[in-house]
């Protein structure tokens, strides 16, 4: 079987698409223009997934200008993963990161490294959290596994449990790199 660009492109596209439908998700944005931090800086970036296992995948899904608007990280190139991301440091070099997407607004969880020259990021699974967890922050799991936030304090601390809770068990689900210097 010959594989062509475009069932590559596809292939990518899925795979971004599952990194974009977030478990953690609000109806409204929690994180506002104000509470927005900006970890790094625009440029050139690419963008590689990992496999389930952690391992990245052999080549870059995605290369192009990232720009910082209104607070916002976007791209003008085709399928930017991450469009118009907010991010909001939560400790040391932890953000969350909030994505819009077409039925409300989800949450991952970044890593900031080399000064700002890689970001690695993580969906958070509801289902892993323990009912202890879900009781004390009055979330329920709808039938998709889905847990919605009501206000920024509340996403903080639920991410806050879940990186205690996963500790050492969390995998990476894609790495961004500068790569314009």
């Amino acid at each position: 079987m010959t594989l062509t660009k475009s069932w590559l492109k596809t292939v990518a596209l899925s795979v971004m698409a599952l990194t974009l439908s977030a478990c953690v998700t609000s109806a409204e944005e929690l994180i506002g223009y104000w509470s927005a931090d900006r970890p790094f800086e625009t440029g050139v970036w690419a963008h590689w997934p990992t496999h389930p296992d952690g391992t990245e995948w052999d080549r870059e899904t995605w290369r192009g200008d990232v720009a910082l608007e209104r607070r916002r990280y976007r791209s003008d190139t085709a399928d930017f993963p991450h469009e118009g991301a907010r991010f909001r440091q939560i400790q040391g070099n932890i953000y969350l990161a909030q994505i819009p997407r077409e039925e409300g607004i989800g949450y991952g969880i970044a890593w900031i490294y080399s000064d700002g020259a890689v970001v690695s990021y993580h969906q958070p699974d509801c289902g892993l959290l323990s009912d202890a967890v879900l009781e004390t922050y009055t979330l329920t799991l709808d039938p998709e596994g889905f847990c919605e936030v009501s206000n920024l304090a509340q996403l903080e601390a639920v991410m806050g449990a879940y990186l205690d809770a996963r500790g050492d068990e969390i995998s990476v689900d894609g790495v961004y790199r500068r790569v314009d210097g």
